[in-house]
């Protein structure tokens, strides 16, 4: 398996993970009564969900090899 697909799919893994984990984190604080909610929590899942955001950019940032460089 050559680097760059390494790359991407440990990126790809480390983007979905991070994200399930911040939007369930941050749904189900959210979903506490107002007098139980941790603001902590909620600026906790903030900072995973912009963890997710930093993998995905990394993947879009990959460098790609042009097609037309192979005719």
């Amino acid at each position: 398996m050559s680097k760059k697909l390494t790359s991407i799919l440990l990126l790809f893994s480390v983007f979905i993970g991070f994200l399930l984990w911040g939007l369930s984190m941050l749904t189900s604080t959210l979903a506490l009564p107002p007098k139980d909610r941790d603001g902590e929590a909620i600026v906790y899942a903030i900072l995973i969900l912009i963890c997710s955001l930093v993998a995905l950019v990394a993947i879009l940032k990959l460098p790609y090899k042009n097609q037309s460089e192979n005719h």
